[in-house]
């Protein structure tokens, strides 16, 4: 046989019990600080953290992000609408199924007791590419 032939073995990898406790966490918490793009006509990206210094980068909000969820709230710019919710485990998310050239506002909180909702960020979604001028 001119072919070669291979033996794979696979073994489970070891389990670590280094997982981080989060206790001690920092009662007075601080609203995030939430940034909205657009990607499309119909979806944006949010990201968020706690911004420490306007003149310095965005901080991690703890060294036990991993184990922290947050709540992104929106809804069309309209004290009638309902809020929509979502859960989301990291600090990112697309939200998608939005009506183009439309107003929304958009807020972020941590999932932890006590925890405050961000300043409330109106973005408005860009109209659709079959009307865009270029």
């Amino acid at each position: 046989d001119a072919e070669p032939r291979y033996l794979v073995s696979v073994r489970p990898a070891r389990v670590s019990n280094n997982k981080k406790s989060c206790s001690g966490r920092n009662k007075n918490q601080k609203p995030l600080q939430l940034v909205v793009g657009t990607l499309t006509p119909t979806s944006v990206f949010l990201s968020w953290g706690i911004l420490v210094n306007p003149q310095h980068d965005w901080t991690a909000t703890s060294n036990c992000a991993s184990d922290r969820f947050y709540t992104v709230r929106y809804r069309e710019k309209d004290k009638d609408k309902k809020w929509v919710f979502q859960l989301c485990p990291v600090t990112e998310t697309v939200v998608d199924n939005l009506k183009p050239n439309t107003l929304y506002e958009f807020g972020v909180k941590d999932n932890m007791e006590d925890s405050i909702w961000s300043k409330t960020f109106n973005h408005k979604t860009v109209l659709s590419s079959k009307y865009l001028v270029i």
